[in-house]
């Protein structure tokens, strides 16, 4: 049986009648779905606008904050290199007292380091304790473990520089703390206890090669005076 042309006329207008279909039929849908759900949909979109809105005025606002206690650090800074050291150290006072968290802690170490500088060494140490107490930044307050640790070790006994420096243990100053214990230690003529200490550090992964060659001098000596 012989097929029947269809004229291309009557193609392109079955084409156009099945696209109108379609597109009724999606209009249809469409307004079935925004009856159901438009109002989830404005409430949705309002609640992401919100959001973004609101994440960058709250990061706009940490810029702002960042920055005004950035400049104030910097003026504290120019201040004790004009040799004003007493306002400087006021200016640090109130970063350390208002400032955020960072520069708060930062603020607070530079006074100190001036209150050492000056030989006041007694309100130095007193304002590091306080610093390790209240410190937001754990790396800080670590560092500052150490340097109190290191004025104290002239006069404190092992076992309070061993109870300072526990929380160390497992951080990137074990080593260093393991040190200064050890040299406490020495003083008291804890010769044994030392040596023990100075062959833990050399065990220790990833010291530095300095601190490694001073604690195997250390066992050098030790052991070749009999220990």
């Amino acid at each position: 049986m012989k097929k029947k042309n269809i004229p291309e006329q009557e193609l392109d207008f079955t084409d156009v009648f099945f696209k109108e279909v379609s597109e009724d039929v999606h209009n249809d849908n469409l307004k079935a779905f925004w009856k159901k759900y438009g109002v989830q949909v404005v409430a949705f979109t309002a609640l992401c606008l919100t959001i973004a809105v609101s994440f960058e005025t709250i990061k706009h606002w940490r810029d702002l904050q960042n920055q005004r206690w950035s400049n104030a650090f910097a003026y504290a800074q120019v201040l004790q290199t004009q040799g004003k050291q007493e306002d400087s150290l006021k200016a640090l006072q109130d970063i350390a007292d208002n400032g955020n968290a960072i520069y708060a802690d930062l603020a607070a170490m530079k006074k100190i380091n001036i209150l050492f500088e000056q030989g006041n060494k007694d309100a130095a140490l007193t304002a590091l304790s306080d610093f390790i107490k209240n410190a937001h930044n754990d790396k800080l307050k670590n560092a500052a473990l150490i340097k109190l640790a290191s004025y104290k070790i002239d006069t404190a006994g092992a076992d309070e520089i061993t109870a300072l420096l526990k929380p160390l243990d497992g951080s990137v100053w074990e080593a260093e703390a393991k040190e200064l214990i050890a040299l406490t230690l020495l003083r008291e003529n804890n010769v044994s206890d030392a040596l023990a200490i100075y062959q833990g550090i050399i065990a220790l992964p990833n010291i530095n090669d300095i601190l490694r060659a001073r604690a195997q001098n250390m066992i050098s000596v030790l052991t070749s005076n009999g220990e």
